[in-house]
């Protein structure tokens, strides 16, 4: 059992490595700050994760012939963050941990004032396809947060014209054509919009969408991780879309579009958006503003339910941030609001890992 245990640390290939002998002093985790290099099989919480989950989430210190030297928590430090036990990490963190190994980190909106991103930069970006007469229309974003679900904006899925997304197009930078394509297009076998979301607000605009069949993870499609955490980013975040690119004219984008917008604090967007009809209580703190003080990249028609996401951690990967649920107008140096993830995490996890807690 534990040579097997060993095989699988020695094939986290992807994992932090900082220097470090055993009984050196180091930091876990970027949340777990104390630490001591231990041998993996003298580590208790790295094998209950490696049992659990296949993998551990804390940096590694080095090797020791064969066996891998881990940055064990301490046992105070355990106590104190609520770390010791694997199944009090939430959920949402331990697939992101998944995603961390499976691959290397992405390469590094319909968007006003956007850059063309590579294939594979954002492998976790969705455009969702309403079907009509002559085809597909590509009207909403959304983002790919497991081999099934897509999280998205509820407004996008409970529309005036009761017309629903059926397909999600993913892989892609090129939207492409209308027509159904068998390698990029997958069926949407169900929509959950968040039990609280009522269309005369703007309050709780969130929805998953359950894939027919499971997507398999390729350097270009690849889950994103949540971002778990209550606080704004402090970091400039990105936008991403196929959405509208003029502010006068009816013109989508053809290709994946990306800019950079930074958070603006709530009582400064609250100013922005007082005696709003749809916004009873304001804006409240589940949700986030974001843009641009010169107005020049913003989200537009055709990117909400896209994903407001940032390198908030050092292995590279995207988290996501918001979901893109309105703004005033496009290309305004108003900010637009977002649906913070962090505060709909025990409704995601409850629906998209309902047997993983």
């Amino acid at each position: 059992m534990w040579h097997n245990l060993i095989i699988m640390c020695n094939l986290l290939l992807f994992k932090v490595t900082i220097a470090g002998e055993v009984g050196d002093k180091c930091y876990p985790t970027e949340d777990i700050l104390k630490g001591t290099c231990k041998i993996v099989t003298n580590c208790d919480i790295a094998i209950k994760y490696i049992q659990e989950t296949y993998t551990h989430p804390f940096s590694r210190c080095g090797f020791h012939g064969t066996k891998e030297i881990v940055c064990c928590p301490n046992t105070a430090t355990i106590g104190e963050d609520k770390f010791g036990d694997p199944r009090q990490i939430r959920i949402a963190d331990r697939e992101c941990q998944k995603i961390s190994e499976r691959g290397l980190p992405p390469l590094s909106l319909h968007i006003i004032g956007g850059e063309i991103a590579n294939l594979g930069e954002f492998p976790h970006m969705a455009a969702l396809g309403y079907e009509r007469s002559d085809g597909y229309d590509f009207q909403c974003g959304g983002s790919l947060i497991s081999d099934t679900f897509i999280l998205s904006a509820a407004h996008c899925v409970d529309t005036l014209d009761r017309v629903t997304p059926t397909i999600a197009r993913l892989g892609v930078v090129e939207i492409g054509d209308r027509q159904f394509n068998s390698e990029s297009d997958f069926r949407i076998g169900e929509i959950i919009t968040h039990p609280d979301y009522k269309r005369r607000t703007k309050y709780d605009d969130l929805a998953l969408l359950r894939l027919e069949n499971p997507v398999t993870f390729t350097v270009n499609l690849n889950a994103i991780c949540l971002y778990t955490k209550d606080d704004d980013p402090k970091i400039p975040l990105t936008i991403t879309g196929w959405g509208k690119t003029s502010t006068t004219r009816d013109i989508k984008s053809t290709v994946l579009l990306h800019a950079n917008v930074t958070v603006v604090a709530t009582s400064k967007c609250r100013e922005s958006y007082t005696n709003w009809r749809k916004l009873p209580e304001g804006i409240v703190d589940a949700q986030i503003c974001a843009g641009d003080p010169m107005g020049l990249r913003d989200t537009c028609q055709g990117d909400s339910g896209g994903p407001l996401q940032g390198l908030t951690s050092n292995d590279g990967h995207y988290r996501l941030v918001a979901v893109t649920s309105f703004g005033r107008g496009c290309g305004s140096p108003v900010p637009g609001v977002y649906t913070r993830v962090s505060r709909y995490l025990d409704w995601i996890e409850k629906v998209v890992w309902p047997n993983r807690a």
